[in-house]
């Protein structure tokens, strides 16, 4: 094997279905896949590391504005009332499903899995040392949500 292969199969299509799933059951709202595109400036990232034989970390993002609105559908309360910390909490709690399944799919009852907590930040984070091994991109009340699953070297 080379080093540019990945070890998981997992695809893009896999990581746009368990995104979709989470945002539309956690959020409850409607989310149409685009192409990948670039991103508004002010960002929220959540992450989340899943360890074993395969070891990954799932990077979830999207504006501060879908973020807030996300958030505010998920805690029933409105957009002005929330905070930063709010809005990192909920995204925080998608990254945490999205990984979760994640995990599911790709581990097994011989390995020894692991799910980080998660990592919120404003910002794209990045994963030194990764490389690709999939993404999805939606687009959610005109703006981009985005999910990349980078596998560690």
């Amino acid at each position: 094997m080379t080093s540019d292969q990945l070890v998981s199969p997992i695809s893009s299509e896999l990581i746009a279905s368990l995104l979709s799933l989470a945002w539309s059951t956690f959020v409850g709202e409607a989310a149409d896949e685009v192409e990948p595109t670039a991103m508004e400036p002010d960002v929220i990232c959540a992450s989340i590391a899943i360890g074993g034989p395969w070891s990954a970390t799932v990077l979830l993002f999207c504006g501060r504005t879908l973020a807030t609105s996300c958030t505010a559908a998920v805690l029933g309360s409105p957009a002005g009332d929330l905070t930063d910390e709010d809005a990192h909490d909920v995204m925080g709690e998608l990254v945490n499903i999205i990984g979760g399944n994640l995990k599911g799919i790709v581990g097994d009852a011989a390995g020894d899995w692991t799910l980080s907590l998660p990592v919120v930040s404003n910002g794209v984070q990045s994963v030194p040392g990764s490389r690709l091994a999939a993404q999805a991109h939606f687009r959610c009340e005109g703006a981009v949500l985005a999910c990349d699953v980078r596998e560690h070297a």
